[in-house]
């Protein structure tokens, strides 16, 4: 008999896993267990399946049979070394109620009892790790990572670290030692979550709403089946979220397991079932090993020794209370730490997942009654865990306490509701419109102004349509004209002496998007541009925001280089460059704060180091993996962000019935015609151009519904990067060389912008592509099954010409996914100086010189090179001799053959006026010399030698200013250097403004 080379070989399992099988007391689960036990693989449905329906005793077994040594699930091999890739998944199975999780838990964990205790053991030091020396904390990292992998608890330790203390280049090695072990570089995204959650540096607000529009469709509305969502609510929301708390650790890996035991044991005041089944279930010398964890004094650390000197330097808009709830998230396993972590997970961390969580913000909240706590000053002492006082985020976390019971918003007065907006953080993130409606309900005519610019602010940040503030913008409008004569600029004034703290609000609500939809009070989108720049002004000096006057001299500086835009192309797919780099600047991922930290420590060694190639050759192995990590989080903003991505170029073209009119109004006026309308006069006729039109509307409603959504399985877009594909290889290999050319990172983020236009061009290809064959194809077939030719020469006719008029519909709807042609604005430097001095009538005095004059550039480097020529030309005219010439000579480099960046240098000479020479040339050397500060160049309007300096520096490291003078002939040469993109070919792939 022939053998059947083909069949598996019958699987072997140990003699225990038999007995265990033998345990369960369910006959028909017992049957079952046999049967699964037989096959090679244990699929997600068959872990569902053999997970649920069981007993307590039965699924403490079901625990062992699945997770422990030998175990069904074969990726759980106790001693197999975990890696990112193997935690950063979504969870495949469903959790069970929070008591058969805790059961199927400590099966797994009674199972591996001595391993448990031996991670136990590891992990104790750990507890204490703000106390100890950043040498023996990463040697005992290191040392787990080795034994034991990758592990979200790990992550968390790394990043306390990393975000606590400034580390040296021996230090940082073996912080990449530890990524090798975890395979980090594999899947940065599993210890990066850790670190955008410690981080002072990155916003909590942004990146949580950032996280959640990525994955909000792939969770079915759980958000403990993504690490990622797990991790910005790392306790238990209450007994029932300890179910899910469960299954995420268990999926992910022992370590993690073991913390979220201690977590829970932790949290025994407010989790007292899930904890007393544990003591009652869990071998004695794992709850012995966890108490001489969480019972270990720590009195010789101070409190609040957590959050370091360092750490606290490099917060932004961050306060005590807030710094300690981001860090004590590292910290879990400190009882005192847990509890206050969880006190503000259950409010804090609750809302910032409200979009999944839906509701159940009020039913965990813990009732807080307390106004006048509430309505305290900011040097009253709070009753917590730690001796803290009622900062900024605490008075947050106790507002959102308060008004948890509905009612009390009820009894705050106005007085109340504009102290408590003028001395909270992220309402706008945190609120929900619920709220915000009762808000507006109760205010007086007087705090109206306050509420309608955080109701406005909370609608344009949570709502991916951008029309669904639109009955706030008429209450707004109404307001403004009632009490401010029309005037939103005075408004703003108004606003900003009351209450200016409330800017933050006004500069996010109050955008030129928002502004241009306010038809009674601005006349049009320019209109709209130039109030945008006066509130960015008037904020700006209010409360000396340097970054508010330069966004509004962006505006200026974009009003004029529209000047040299030959045309305007709206009907081309559009993404606003300006507002995205903006968006980068001001919400810095994770992987981009360790690309400049790592390129700034670089450049400390290279200048040290004997041997540089070794330093450069380390430091090219490092920055790939985070520049292609960058790339990744800012395609997915390109295409998702609600203010400037594609889809929401997408989305006004569906709302605003673009797509519409566009598809039914050339075939509308086919069948209008004066020549058919006898024909069409015909009931049956009718019938068939009647089902032909529903026909034809179902295939454009299939475009709008599964086509043109991005999260729709068959979309045509993806904002997800794959980068096992060859050309985002080449894209990200272009990409790197260029940032390295570059010398810096000041460049990253308009290179960045270039790069997601590569990467999206083949995507927009093919939709067009499929759009004008595909699709135009089931047009085509439509109009051939209802138009079959029965009923004369006047159908054929009907049918050619709707023929035509489908295949104008659908190449005009193509030509939405055309790359724009002329990208960003592009000019040369002749072609900026001479749009600067045509305001002055004085075109023809530039003597141009060099062998960079007629070079064109693009790119956001257009805006820089013209604000730098701006002073400099505007100071040559105003004191320089009158109708003398002023040389410009323009000289390039390219530092790196393979790179689109030329290194630009500019010289701008006059004669200065004799008189004037010498108070000219003493003031320009002063600027040159001074330090200058941000309140300096608020209060002296950001102009001249200082904005070059500002600018320059900002993308150059240091700033590049430069004065030569000759006494003999009065004349005083300026200059500056700054790299700028070339508009080659591909650079002019790019955005319109």
């Amino acid at each position: 008999m022939m053998k059947n080379k083909f069949k598996k070989p019958k699987i072997s399992r140990t003699a225990d896993i038999y007995k265990l099988i033998y345990m369960v007391k369910n006959v028909e689960k017992r049957n079952q267990l046999r049967g699964y036990s037989s096959k090679h693989t244990i699929t997600s449905i068959d872990a569902e399946n053999i997970r649920r329906k069981n007993n307590p005793h039965d699924s403490i077994i079901v625990g062992a049979l699945m997770k422990g040594p030998g175990g069904l699930l074969s990726e759980h091999i106790f001693d197999k070394k975990r890696q990112s890739n193997d935690l950063f998944t979504i969870n495949a199975f469903p959790n069970l109620d929070w008591r058969g999780e805790v059961n199927y838990t400590v099966g797994y964990l009674n199972s591996m009892s001595k391993t448990v205790t031996d991670i136990l053991d590891l992990m104790r030091p750990l507890a204490h790790l703000n106390s100890m020396s950043s040498d023996d904390a990463l040697a005992h990292m290191l040392n787990i990572s080795k034994k034991y992998g990758a592990s979200n608890y790990l992550s968390y330790k790394l990043a306390y670290l990393r975000s606590s203390r400034d580390l040296n280049s021996n230090q940082v090695e073996t912080v990449s030692k530890i990524e090798d072990e975890i395979g980090h570089r594999d899947n940065v995204g599993m210890h990066f979550s850790a670190l955008e959650n410690l981080s002072s540096k990155i916003s909590l607000f942004v990146i949580s709403q950032r996280r959640i529009n990525g994955l909000i469709g792939k969770i079915n509305g759980d958000f403990r089946k993504a690490i990622t969502l797990s991790n910005f609510i790392p306790t238990p929301l209450d007994e029932n979220d300890v179910a899910g708390f469960l299954l995420r650790a268990t999926e992910s890996s022992l370590m993690d397991t073991i913390y979220s035991i201690i977590v829970i044991f932790n949290l025994k005041d407010s989790l007292s079932g899930p904890y007393k089944e544990l003591i009652q279930k869990l071998n004695e010398d794992i709850i012995q090993a966890i108490a001489s964890i969480i019972e270990e004094p720590s009195e010789e650390v101070n409190d609040n020794y957590i959050v370091t000197e360092y750490y606290a330097s490099q917060a932004t808009d961050s306060y005590p209370s807030m710094d300690l709830y981001r860090t004590s998230s590292a910290f879990l396993e400190v009882k005192k730490y847990a509890k206050y972590r969880n006190k503000f997970d259950r409010v804090i961390g609750a809302r910032l997942l409200e979009e999944i969580i839906n509701g159940k913000i009020y039913t965990i909240s813990e009732s807080f009654n307390d106004k006048l706590l509430l309505t305290s000053s900011s040097i009253t002492n709070v009753e917590t865990e730690f001796p803290i006082t009622l900062d900024t985020f605490y008075r947050t976390y106790l507002f959102l306490k308060f008004i948890g019971n509905r009612n009390n918003i009820l009894e705050l007065s106005d007085n109340d509701v504009k102290f408590i907006f003028e001395n909270t953080i992220a309402l706008d993130t945190l609120l929900t419109e619920e709220e915000m409606n009762k808000f507006l309900i109760i205010t007086c005519s007087g705090n109206k102004n306050l509420v309608s610019v955080l109701a406005l602010a909370l609608f344009r940040k949570k709502s991916i349509d951008p029309d669904i503030d639109y009955e706030f913008r008429a209450d707004f409008i109404e307001h403004v004209k009632h009490y401010h004569n029309g005037s939103i600029l005075n408004f703003i004034n108004y606003l900003l002496e009351d209450s200016p703290q409330v800017a933050n609000y006004i500069v996010a609500s109050l955008d030129e998007i928002t502004l241009e939809k306010m038809y009674n009070l601005i006349k049009n989108a320019s209109e709209a541009s130039k109030i945008r720049g006066d509130i960015l002004r008037a904020v700006g000096k209010k409360l000396n925001r340097l970054e508010f006057i330069i966004q509004a001299d962006a505006i200026t500086t974009r009003s004029k280089l529209s000047k040299l835009q030959q045309y305007f192309d709206s009907s081309r797919m559009y993404v606003d460059s300006v507002s995205m780099k903006k968006w980068l600047d001001s919400n810095p991922t994770i992987s981009t704060e360790q690309y400049r930290s790592l390129i700034t420590n670089y450049k400390t060694e290279i200048t040290a180091h004997k041997d540089k190639n070794i330093i450069i050759i380390q430091l090219n192995d490092q920055e790939e993996y985070l520049i292609a990590q960058i790339a990744k989080d800012a395609f997915e903003q390109f295409c998702l962000n609600t203010e400037f991505g594609i889809q929401s170029y997408l989305g006004r073209r569906i709302r605003h019935n673009t797509l519409d009119g566009v598809t039914t109004d050339t075939v509308d006026a086919v069948l209008r015609k004066p020549e058919f309308s006898s024909f069409m006069g015909h009931l049956q006729m009718r019938r068939i151009v009647d089902s032909w039109m529903s026909s034809y509307k179902e295939i454009i409603d299939k475009l709008r519904r599964d086509h043109l959504q991005f999260k729709s399985s068959n979309s045509l877009f993806n904002a997800v990067i794959d980068m096992d594909d060859p050309t985002t290889k080449e894209n990200i290999r272009g990409l790197t060389s260029t940032i390295r050319s570059a010398g810096g990172s000041e460049l990253l983020n308009e290179l960045i912008i270039s790069f997601c236009w590569k990467q999206i061009t083949p995507q927009l290809e093919n939709a067009a592509r499929f759009i004008k064959t595909t699709l135009l194809q089931e047009a085509y077939g439509s109009i051939d099954k209802y138009f079959s030719g029965n009923h004369g020469s006047t159908e054929e006719q009907i049918k050619s010409e709707l023929h035509q008029a489908v295949n104008e519909v659908f190449k005009k709807v193509a030509d939405w996914f055309q790359v724009p042609q002329t990208g960003y604005i592009s000019a040369s430097i002749k072609d900026l100086c001479q749009i600067i001095l045509m305001e002055h009538n004085k075109v023809d005095l530039l003597d141009f010189s060099g062998n960079g004059v007629d070079v064109k550039y693009t790119g956001i480097s257009v805006h820089r090179l013209y604000d730098c020529l701006a002073v400099l030309l505007t100071n040559a005219q105003k004191h320089g001799e009158e109708n003398k010439k002023i040389k410009v000579d323009v000289n390039v480099e390219k530092p790196n053959q393979n790179s689109n960046l030329d290194l630009v240098s500019i010289d701008i000479t006059s004669i200065v006026l004799e008189e004037e020479y010498v108070r000219s040339k003493s003031r320009i050397y002063d600027a040159i010399e001074s330090r200058e500060t941000g309140i300096d160049m608020v209060t002296e309007g950001y102009t001249g030698i200082k904005k070059i300096k500002f600018i320059t520096r900002q993308y150059e490291t240091n700033h590049t200013l430069r004065c030569k003078s000759d006494d003999s002939k009065f004349e005083l040469k300026l200059g500056f250097s700054i790299h700028a993109e070339t508009a080659n070919e591909e650079a002019m792939i790019g955005v319109l403004e």
